[in-house]
């Protein structure tokens, strides 16, 4: 029998490997950039070529309410300054190009330098600057105002038609121009946008502000002895650009802050802590053929941190909380390297090893209590008296920061290179239609039917477990299936071997995609029913994978991503948590199952050289359930965390995800499938099965 053949599985730890690195997001495609202006534009020229009833005379009338506004405030200067132009020639010719280039000039010319020189205020820049330009429009289609040299009878010269200014009023580059959008004055609005954005780039030179105000206040004093603006356009353009970039700095920070506030994406991961009270830190435990003591292994493995630091940020950050109303930020944090990197003996009191079931509940304490936000948000412990030769680490990771194991990418000798993401990239427009369709999609999906047990206490109890790669390969291989499609299938029949569950089961299935803002490539989740109703394990499997064609459209983990990674962002900061809070958990699934590939050769890690890697996947606040498979070497290996109010243990759900695996190998047909003889050294040394004992490994050994 032959099912569709699934994805592979996953890059391992974090999508790009780069260890936690918050990347700087490389600059958008011209293309797109392209398109966003021409969108601009396009408003703008359907608003200043739309007619309607009277709209010239409502101009007027506009433009004299102004003007004797202005009279009652007694700040109408604009006649004396054009009195005081216009005979001017020399003066009224400088006055006039100035108006009509300079800030075209400035602005265009800002915003294609820091593009060309892929500078990070790039994108909030131009944020800041189209928001200016929509709310401008907006107001010009409302309330349309006729400028000073317009209005009849107030004795104003127009000065750039009467100089004929090359380029300005009359001639064909003005064919499209709204000669009746005085209010606000945009020459004003992006003269303080330019100097907003060098100022901030320039931070802490007086004098680049202080030419930046120059150039403010001779663009405002020119817009009025021009006759084109009155005074209170100037003041509108200048609130028009100080409201525009204030909602954008709500979205995303500027660039190269000292305090840095968290992405929505990470921020999602914060609120939902803070609402749930479960940890929501992941990471993986690192076994190492080492001889070394823990403390002489905890220096070589501090100065392996202190080298790569440079390449993850977030490790010298701490979270700043926000308040009701404020979102949390980073801020710069000293690393206490005694806390940051203990050293902790799992001997017995005899000396003897802890064995595989003292590490197993030294996890499950560690994902008990959450990291303390007073500090950077990460912890990795050096572990002895495990069993002998050998040394573990174990390391945890807040999500804000990364994804399980990626922060180990950078420490280890040689780096492995970045594996392929699960998703193609797409264009910005079926991108935008993927997204479109996972949002009906998800709407339709509902929240899941709750079947699998939960209670009220926060324990953790977690597992490990193993199995050569070349057996499940081989076994999906026979099938016609993905080796994910395959260990999704071995937990649903665990689930139904040990837990009295009815037919489905709701899980989340994290997927790597390429981003279309960063160089990193970005997870994304998909809730998938697992089928816990067939007793065959094969038609169950062949279940899973007809339930997984939703993995490879793609449409809801774009759709996911969105939600969390931009919409919530624009989402004021109780918004924000409310939709952390409701989204993330039991009331929409129930489990992560989340598989990942990870690097095949030899490795070390400070010294070391890495046997086993297994990851450890935090719960879902309500969800009990949480399986992470990392394929390292030639070995997949499992990490299983669970809540005891599941009603069994990880242990046993790790030796029943064995039992699946064993019973689709054999009965796949594949002489390939079959166990074969191997020696112990090929794999390494297994653990054997019950919890008492160790770990439960699937033996490809006679």
């Amino acid at each position: 029998m032959h099912l569709r053949k699934g994805p592979e599985p996953a890059a391992w730890g974090s999508p790009d490997g780069t260890a936690g690195v918050r990347a700087e997001r490389p600059r958008p495609g011209l293309m797109r950039e392209a398109v966003l202006l021409l969108a601009v534009v396009v408003l703008y020229t359907a608003i200043s070529r739309g007619g309607g009833l009277n709209r010239e005379g409502i101009a007027l009338a506009h433009g004299r309410d102004l003007l004797d506004l202005e009279r009652v405030l007694r700040i109408d200067v604009e006649r004396s300054l054009n009195a005081w132009l216009s005979p001017q020639s020399v003066l009224s010719v400088l006055a006039n190009y100035e108006y009509a280039f300079a800030y075209v000039a400035s602005s265009f010319g800002l915003l294609i330098i820091l593009y060309l020189i892929r500078s990070p205020w790039y994108r909030w820049a131009r944020s800041a600057f189209v928001m200016i330009n929509l709310i401008g429009i907006s107001i010009f289609a409302i309330y349309p105002t006729a400028p000073p040299r317009l209005l009849p009878g107030e004795g104003f010269v127009d000065t750039v038609t009467a100089g004929q200014t090359f380029g300005s009023w009359g001639s064909p580059l003005t064919a499209d121009a709204n000669h009746l959008a005085a209010m606000p004055s945009l020459h004003v609005a992006w003269a303080v946008w330019v100097t907003i954005v060098v100022s901030s780039i320039f931070a802490g030179r007086w004098w680049v502000k202080a030419i930046c105000l120059l150039y403010v206040g001779l663009t405002t004093t020119v817009i009025m002895a021009t006759a084109n603006h009155y005074v209170l356009d100037a003041v509108a353009g200048a609130l028009v650009t100080l409201v525009s970039v204030g909602l954008v700095t709500l979205v995303m920070d500027k660039p190269n802050a000292k305090r840095p506030r968290l992405a929505p994406a990470d921020a999602f991961f914060l609120h939902a802590e803070t609402a749930s009270g479960d940890a929501q830190h992941a990471g993986g435990v690192v076994v190492l053929r080492d001889q070394r003591t823990g403390p002489e292994f905890r220096a070589d493995l501090r100065a392996r941190f202190e080298a790569q630091l440079d390449r993850m940020p977030r490790f010298r950050h701490r979270v700043a909380e926000g308040s009701f109303w404020r979102r949390p930020r980073w801020e710069r944090a000293d690393v206490d390297w005694d806390w940051h990197l203990p050293v902790t003996d799992l001997s017995r009191p005899d000396g003897t090893p802890g064995g595989p079931a003292a590490l197993a509940e030294f996890v499950a304490g560690l994902q008990r209590a959450r990291l303390p936000r007073d500090r950077p948000l990460w912890r990795c412990h050096t572990l002895t008296g495990v069993t002998a030769g050998e040394i573990v680490v174990v390391l945890t990771v807040h999500r804000a920061v990364a994804d399980g194991l990626s922060p180990l990418v950078p420490l280890l000798d040689p780096p492995p290179e970045p594996r392929a993401t699960d998703l193609p990239r797409l264009g910005m427009f079926r991108r935008a239609r993927a997204v479109l369709t996972g949002l009906a999609q998800l709407a339709r999906d509902g929240r899941a039917p709750h079947r699998l047990p939960t209670g009220t206490p926060r324990d953790r109890d977690y597992a490990l477990a193993r199995v050569p790669t070349s057996i499940v390969r081989e076994a999906a291989k026979a099938y016609g299936v993905g080796v994910d499609d395959l260990l999704r299938a071995a937990v649903a029949g665990a689930l139904k071997r040990e837990v009295p569950a009815a037919a489905d089961v709701r899980v989340n299935v994290p997927l790597t995609m390429p981003s279309p803002t960063a160089a990193r490539a970005v997870t994304a989740a998909t809730l998938v029913d697992l089928p816990l109703g067939p007793d065959d394990e094969v038609e169950r499997l062949r279940e899973v994978v007809r339930r997984g064609e939703r993995l490879r459209t793609g449409t809801r983990a774009r759709a996911g991503r969105f939600l969390v990674g931009t919409a919530s962002g624009a989402l004021p900061p109780p918004a924000q948590r409310w939709f952390a809070k409701v989204v993330y958990g039991k009331r929409f699934f129930e489990g992560i199952v989340a598989t990942m590939a990870g690097p095949t050769g030899a490795y070390r890690l400070a010294g070391g050289a890495v046997h086993w890697a297994h990851p450890v996947v935090p719960l879902a606040p309500g969800a009990p359930l949480a399986v992470g498979v990392i394929g390292w070497d030639r070995c997949l290996d499992i990490g299983v965390s669970a809540d005891p109010a599941l009603g069994t243990d990880a242990h046993r759900l790790a030796v029943a995800m064995m039992a699946v695996i064993d019973e689709l190998s054999r009965r796949s047909g594949a002489p390939d499938a079959r166990p074969r003889s191997r020696s112990s050294e090929e794999f390494g040394q297994f653990w054997p099965v019950f919890r008492e004992e160790g770990i439960p490994v699937r033996k490809d050994v006679r």
